[in-house]
């Protein structure tokens, strides 16, 4: 496989190996890949979580178990008064 980078990264990678923390190319690339994997995994975790709560709304609207927006507002305000 053939990677091309532009400088600022080709620089980036060059001081990471002169910090001795990484023993070639290929550990900070694969270090790099890893991190996105977990990124874009808790990313798709939050969206399923979301698309959970949006669900359970929907169903609750279903099920009748909902309040109009003034009836929501009269009890806000009754609450703190």
């Amino acid at each position: 496989m053939e990677i091309s980078l532009d400088k600022d990264f080709d620089n980036f990678i060059k001081e990471q190996m002169a910090t001795g923390l990484y023993k070639s190319v290929n550990d900070i690339i694969q270090e790099a890949l890893s991190l996105f994997r977990l990124r874009k995994s808790i990313s798709q975790e939050k969206i399923d979580e979301f698309n959970g709560e949006i669900q359970k709304g929907l169903d609750d609207i279903e099920a009748g178990k909902f309040s109009s927006g003034d009836e929501f507002f009269k009890k806000l305000i009754a609450k703190y008064e």
